[in-house]
């Protein structure tokens, strides 16, 4: 299998050329937006965007967003779009590569997406029938890689580690045994608000990485724990259910699950304590707030 270049600038700038080159686009020009677990660039010459992924381990991850976006959008679920290009994704210099339509963002007036564009969406992916993609089985007690997590986070203490790993032990023994309300179907793993954009005045929903088969209420998560973590107003969560139908807090395996998502969130934060004061801060509010059993302690977003 190839390998994956560097991951910087120079060596991004010439995969887009490439990439381009082989989609018979021009790449003069062309803008990096970001660099994260993909690297996006938006073209100045054609309304498309370029995602270059890591490595060529993500082969399968790419093919599978591609399949997702292109099946919710004949399914008549607000989408991002695939500008169709010949065998894609390219694997250029070890670097899976997809094209993508590029949005055209809020216009004048626009209000911003919100939850409740959110439950609406996440009730039409969860409705979305016949999914045609080979989606890989979600398993709430390992989303969060928290072992691997712990194993290489440097700057916390053996009482963190050892309290975490327990924590991670304790609830992959309870997350067996919950009794889920919901289907167990498709779901999109990450659905939070900055996952939805807009585009020509529709908001539409994104980032098809964790698209996998598991609970649904996993992706209810991130809305309920809002109202105690970050302080969301209830009516705003009153408003998400009733468009959705469903209330996860109401659940009686409702605390569990919430409980692999926080460590997830507080181990994810751990990995970069070293980098910034704010974050080493705020680990140890979420991990005090964890060993307390402290469910409405509020937390900060990063």
């Amino acid at each position: 299998m190839p390998q994956a270049n560097a991951f910087d600038s120079d060596s991004l700038q010439q995969i887009v050329e490439a990439a381009s080159r082989a989609a018979a686009l021009s790449a003069d020009g062309a803008r990096l937006l970001r660099i994260g677990e993909n690297a996006i660039y938006r073209l100045a010459h054609d309304p498309v965007v370029v995602r270059i992924a890591r490595s060529a381990a993500r082969m399968d991850t790419a093919r599978r967003e591609l399949c997702v976006a292109r099946w919710l959008e004949r399914r008549a679920v607000p989408t991002i779009k695939v500008h169709e290009v010949a065998d894609q994704p390219l694997l250029i210099e070890g670097h899976p590569v997809t094209f993508w339509r590029a949005v055209s963002g809020p216009r004048g007036g626009d209000r911003g997406p919100d939850r409740t564009d959110l439950a609406r969406l996440l009730l039409a992916f969860h409705g979305a029938k016949d999914c045609p993609c080979e989606l890989p089985a979600m398993d709430p007690s390992s989303w969060a890689k928290v072992e691997e997590r712990i194993s290489a986070a440097t700057g916390i203490d053996a009482d963190a580690r050892e309290f975490l790993s327990a924590r991670n032990a304790e609830l992959a023994e309870k997350v067996k045994n919950l009794d889920y309300a919901l289907p167990r179907g498709p779901i999109h793993a990450d659905a939070y608000t900055g996952n939805l954009l807009i585009d020509d005045g529709v908001v539409v929903l994104s980032d098809y990485e964790g698209v996998s088969i598991g609970p649904r209420e996993w992706d209810l998560l991130p809305t309920a724990v809002a109202v105690d973590r970050y302080g969301l107003p209830e009516e705003e969560y009153r408003e998400f259910v009733d468009i959705y139908g469903f209330d996860v807090r109401e659940w009686s395996g409702y605390r569990t699950l919430r409980q692999v998502r926080e460590l997830g969130m507080t181990t994810w934060l751990m990995q970069n304590v070293n980098t910034d004061p704010a974050i080493a801060e705020e680990f140890n509010v979420r991990l005090s707030s964890l060993r307390e059993s402290e469910f409405e302690r509020r937390w900060r977003l990063f």
